[in-house]
């Protein structure tokens, strides 16, 4: 196996868990991406909070720990070097954080995950999926389970800034929209993919099987998906566990309205006449 060249500004424990990544199971690589984004603040985590925090089992973080050549979490806290990480836990941002709570904290968290999104636009890769969906001659959007609405929502509304923009429903029309056509050969055809935890079954072999048809791939997914980086080099993160009852879409919907925007800036003038000539068909409906 060819070792991986380490991450810029990559600490010990990411290197040693990324250059193990090729032999993590699923549940392992999304204990170890938390681990690895979490590093700051394990000396405050247990194997419980760790467990529901990833959405695996204890006993499949103890496992994991072993795996990966630590004696335990104690073991794991121990080569953190728990002067450093309790220094950096009792900060005083920290501190009121872990003091403020509710739904102001929420709100907090919220907030400092829509921020986050900054960090993801400065990838290399954000202007190119960016272009990519501004030329291409059709997109798709799905999404599944409780994202779906969302997915419907964003196709809609690239929809108003650019055209043929279709929403992707492979349960309904199982993918009828994907058969080759000789008339429309060559067009530049673009999916974008949003999902969060728990993934849906169906991502992955839709993402595969645009990619065999030549389609590009755009996925906007959660800050411990694991298996979408090796489908598509159009990957960007939002956090969406809060500690709340249910995960957060709001740092998603951002990112969604983030992405609206930068696709419009590519060809501003075109999304203004699209705009301008929206109001009267609407008139025509009778809808306002």
């Amino acid at each position: 196996m060819i070792a991986k060249k380490p991450e810029p500004n990559q600490t010990p424990l990411g290197a040693r868990l990324r250059a193990m990544e090729d032999v993590f199971t699923k549940s392992e690589a999304v204990i170890a991406r938390w681990l690895i984004l979490n590093e700051a603040t394990l000396a405050l985590e247990t194997g419980a909070s760790i467990a529901a925090k990833t959405g695996v089992s204890e006993i499949t973080v103890s496992r994991f720990l072993r795996r990966a050549g630590f004696k335990g979490l104690a073991g794991l806290k121990e080569e953190l070097k728990l002067t450093r990480i309790h220094h950096l836990a009792s900060t005083p941002d920290y501190f009121l954080r872990l003091i403020d709570g509710g739904i102001s904290a929420f709100l907090k968290r919220d907030a400092e995950a829509i921020l986050a999104i900054a960090e993801e636009i400065k990838k290399p890769s954000w202007q190119e999926a960016i272009k990519t969906l501004a030329v291409a001659d059709e997109v798709y959007v799905t999404g599944f389970q409780t994202v779906r609405g969302l997915a419907e929502d964003f196709a809609r509304r690239l929809g108003i800034i650019r055209g043929s923009v279709r929403f992707l429903s492979p349960h309904d029309d199982g993918l009828v929209e994907w058969i080759p056509s000789e008339r429309r050969k060559g067009e530049r055809r673009c999916l974008v993919l949003i999902d969060m935890v728990p993934y849906a079954r169906e991502a992955l072999p839709i993402v595969r099987t645009a990619r065999k048809g030549q389609i590009d791939v755009v996925i906007v997914t959660d800050i411990l998906n694991s298996w979408a980086a090796a489908e598509t080099p159009f990957v960007f993160h939002v956090a969406t566990k809060m500690d709340t009852f249910l995960e957060s879409t709001g740092p998603m919907t951002t990112m969604m309205n983030v992405i609206i925007h930068a696709v419009a800036s590519e060809n501003p003038e075109k999304a203004h006449r699209r705009i301008g000539d929206w109001p009267p068909l609407i008139a025509a409906l009778c809808l306002y």
